[in-house]
């Protein structure tokens, strides 16, 4: 227990000077988790701020017609260009000019991705000056409004960010292992342990507890820091979560295994594992739902570990509705490629050496 001990806190320190794993872990998935969250702004608890529309016209009534439109605020301006700074300045969302004979739309475009209104917003205004100037004064507004499958309410942000988890615990589990495994393979480290009295059980132990602690940290961090900083509110299932985390970290470790018995020169391993990571990325759920891509893209993310990784996570943090069933039977899968790849590859890999 003193050996394993030792070696787990060696590794502990050793991810700190390993740039490609400490990267891929902690600095990457962080990095994502702010770009989303100014990106798109909004958390997962439904409280979206209003459009905010600069209004230039000598008819009093476009602000009134702009102003009526439900999600929307509108702002007086004096002149073209005062909108069409404050837009640049991201004062404002949008700017509406109207001279009775046309109408101009100036439109921020990561708003018109990030707000489905701003996309309708020119023709709803068209729309509503129509009807004024026939005199039609009733207005029926539709309303958009998202049906969640999930315990919680959630937006863009709010079903990103367990995908981002599902990423961090694939980079750290994978590449912690080809670090580990091929680098060591590479400069001796395996055949000069081979010849002490230190088991093989007690060398992949040791190693594996020791970068297992630091990707569930960082996995878990991720989380939190969403929560803290852009109000993030998952309805979490704290027992599913560490289940599905845990039994995902081990079964990525063994992928990151079998790169590194596939390829044993360390920097092909990283390579094909940079690789993986880019297709996971887009084909297995991370961002969006499978259902938003193409039939046939939808068979290759249905093959991919990381997609049911990510689904696992959704459900046991709320964003998504699913049975307590398949977040264990994906732990179970993953925890049994673990023990074949980890404990039999792993230990003929430190034989072999």
């Amino acid at each position: 227990m003193k050996v394993i001990w030792k070696l787990f806190l060696s590794t502990v320190k050793t991810f700190y000077r390993d740039k490609m794993t400490f990267f891929f872990t902690l600095i990457f998935p962080f990095t994502l988790v702010i770009i989303f969250g100014f990106v798109f702004g909004v958390g997962s608890s439904g409280e979206e701020s209003k459009l905010s529309v600069g209004v230039l016209s000598s008819d009093n009534r476009l602000y009134d017609v702009v102003n009526s439109i439900e999600g929307v605020d509108a702002r007086d301006f004096d002149s073209t260009e005062s909108i069409r700074q404050a837009i640049l300045q991201g004062k404002i969302d949008a700017g509406v000019i109207y001279n009775s004979e046309e109408m101009r739309l100036m439109l921020n475009f990561t708003t018109m991705q990030r707000d489905p209104l701003s996309r309708m917003l020119g023709d709803t205004i068209t729309d509503r000056i129509l009807k004024s100037d026939i005199k039609i004064d009733k207005i029926i507004d539709l309303k958009l409004t998202s049906i969640d499958p999930g315990r919680t309410v959630t937006t863009d942000l709010g079903y990103m960010i367990p995908g981002v988890v599902a990423l961090t615990i694939f980079n750290g589990g994978m590449f912690s292992m080809i670090s580990l495994f091929g680098d060591y393979r590479k400069r001796g480290i395996l055949k000069r342990f081979g010849v002490t009295p230190l088991r093989p059980y007690q060398f992949i132990l040791g190693m594996i507890s020791g970068r297992f602690v630091v990707t569930i940290s960082s996995a878990t961090l991720v989380l939190m820091l969403s929560q803290l900083i852009f109000k993030v509110n998952f309805n979490i299932n704290w027992l599913l979560y560490l289940i599905s985390v845990s039994t995902s970290i081990l079964g990525m470790m063994a992928f990151g295994i079998l790169l590194s018995e596939i390829f044993t020169e360390p920097a092909v391993a990283s390579e094909m594992g940079s690789l993986f990571m880019t297709v996971m990325m887009f084909f297995s759920g991370i961002y969006f739902p499978l259902e938003f891509l193409p039939g046939y893209l939808r068979k290759i993310g249905s093959i991919l570990p990381l997609a049911y990784v990510a689904q696992s996570i959704r459900i046991a943090t709320g964003v998504e509705t699913g049975s307590s069933i398949f977040v264990l039977t994906v732990s179970l899968i993953m925890t049994m490629v673990f023990s074949v790849l980890v404990f039999v590859s792993g230990s003929k890999a430190f034989r072999s050496d």
